[in-house]
């Protein structure tokens, strides 16, 4: 089987899992959405002035950093939730709800190595970049980023944010099929063995991927101008605020299900034909 090495025939496929299968994927989410809803809302009632204190550039308080640590985890792990039942049920057709076992637990784990690795790759990425643009009297996009793209204006903090989110995703073009293959319980797929099928596609990789990042960006902007401009304001938690939360991670839990979709399909493409010939995971 060839390959698919077009971003866009990989966002096509992509896409096409998650919009063909829209009451799969609100089935498989649904329980993943819930749980973090229900962990924010909790997160939110306990310390929710302490992150609105912290929020309004008052000095950091304990419990304030402890909400907004657990509320990354809890977030985190709903996503992780998701994309291993999305993994799941496009590679093996499965429709298993809220997969809390091991595998989601590696796959949790390793989805914070990729992304400490994609913060890594950014800060260095944008101290190049800034040694560079110095050469010929650019401006510092370290600085830049430290002080929040404000140097730039509005075109700078756009074009840092991309750059910024271009460079934080290289590291899944060259280790994101580890993500697929914990999902469905290949331990034989490593890190160097991912770099090794990617060889050749990450760009097209990287391509997909951010693609994916951006629009998921640019419609979350759209639906929070609009759910603003049609929802009353709560004071503290009311309807509004459930509706709110409830779409935005509706939205997340979409393109968690492409982005993995990306990945899903090129794992069908470089790593199943192998294990094909040498024997199918358990």
């Amino acid at each position: 089987m060839m390959a698919a090495l077009s971003s866009g025939d990989l966002l096509r496929r992509a896409l096409g899992w998650s919009l063909g299968h829209i009451r799969a994927l609100a089935w498989l989410a649904a329980p993943a959405i819930a749980f973090a809803l229900i962990f924010h809302f909790a997160i939110d009632w306990l310390w929710g002035d302490d992150v609105v204190m912290m929020a309004s550039g008052q000095a950091p308080s304990g419990a304030g950093a402890l909400a907004m640590l657990l509320s990354i985890l809890v977030l985190l792990f709903a996503i992780a939730l998701i994309a291993v039942s999305w993994h799941r049920y496009v590679l093996r057709g499965e429709l298993a709800p809220f997969p809390a076992d091991a595998g989601t637990l590696r796959f949790l784990l390793t989805q914070i190595w990729l992304g400490f690795l994609g913060m890594v790759t950014a800060v260095a990425g944008l101290f190049v970049l800034s040694i560079l643009l110095g050469l010929v009297g650019g401006p510092s996009l370290l600085q830049s980023f430290a002080e929040g793209g404000a140097t730039g204006g509005l075109a700078g903090i756009l074009g840092l944010s991309v750059v910024t989110l271009v460079l934080s995703t290289v590291p899944f073009s060259f280790y994101g099929l580890v993500l697929p293959a914990i999902a469905i319980g290949d331990r034989g797929l490593t890190a160097a063995e991912s770099s090794r099928l990617l060889r050749g596609r990450r760009l097209a990789v990287l391509g997909a991927l951010v693609i994916v990042l951006l629009g998921d960006v640019l419609v979350s902007i759209g639906l929070g101008l609009v759910l603003g401009a049609i929802l009353p304001e709560d004071q503290g938690f009311g309807l509004a605020t459930l509706v709110s939360s409830l779409a935005s991670m509706a939205l997340t839990a979409v393109g968690v299900s492409v982005f993995a979709g990306v990945l899903s399909e090129l794992y069908r493409d470089l790593r199943l034909p192998e294990l094909a010939r040498g024997g199918v995971p358990d």
